[in-house]
């Protein structure tokens, strides 16, 4: 497979973008916002570089949970889904391993693996950038929130591309969906 093919293969696999962007951006906004309140609340210097480095640790963490997630649940849909079609066709259990069938199930198991986990990878950045770039503690904060915004109103315009319904409607479902997390996770944080 070359790499234009990869990259089509990858955004096929709209459903696992969508949740790993999703889950990167949100998880790691609300860990980075929430331990951004902390330090300022508690009085802590715990500077911005750590608390971006607290965030890219989270989304390593995510990335590899929703990678491995992928993989167990996606082989468990295919191996039944194999199964379910060697008994339509009278076959014996195992009948179809390691013929095309069995290949291209295989590829769609590993191809959503590294997509939920690269996406979610990937979407961690956006959080964590600023804390890791910028010293100014509230100037970081609203970068982040930018970021984030941006970020969240680009994937529910990609999502409501992909899924034909109103760009608006989803980039505006998926931006209050960001801010409820991102509130919730600073009012929690700054109650220390």
């Amino acid at each position: 497979m070359n790499i234009k093919e990869f990259i089509e293969e990858y955004f096929k696999m709209s459903r696992y973008v969508a949740l790993g962007t999703l889950d990167g951006i949100l998880a790691v906004m609300a860990v980075t916002l929430a331990a951004a309140s902390v330090s300022t609340a508690s009085g802590v210097g715990i500077s911005n570089f750590a608390v971006g480095l607290t965030g890219l640790s989270v989304g390593i963490a995510l990335g590899m949970s929703n990678a491995f997630g992928s993989f167990i649940g996606e082989r468990a849909e295919e191996s039944r889904t194999l199964r379910e079609l060697e008994e339509k066709m009278m076959l014996n259990e195992g009948e179809l391993d390691d013929t095309l069938i069995h290949q291209q199930a295989k590829k769609r198991v590993y191809m959503s693996m590294f997509t939920h986990g690269f996406s979610s990878f990937m979407g961690s950045f956006v959080p964590v950038l600023p804390f890791l770039l910028i010293v100014d503690r509230m100037t970081a904060l609203i970068a982040t929130l930018v970021a984030c915004f941006i970020a969240l109103i680009s994937l529910g315009i990609y999502l409501g591309k992909v899924s034909r319904e109103s760009l608006l409607k989803t980039a505006v479902e998926i931006v209050v969906i960001g801010a409820l997390i991102g509130i919730i996770s600073f009012l929690i944080g700054g109650s220390h």
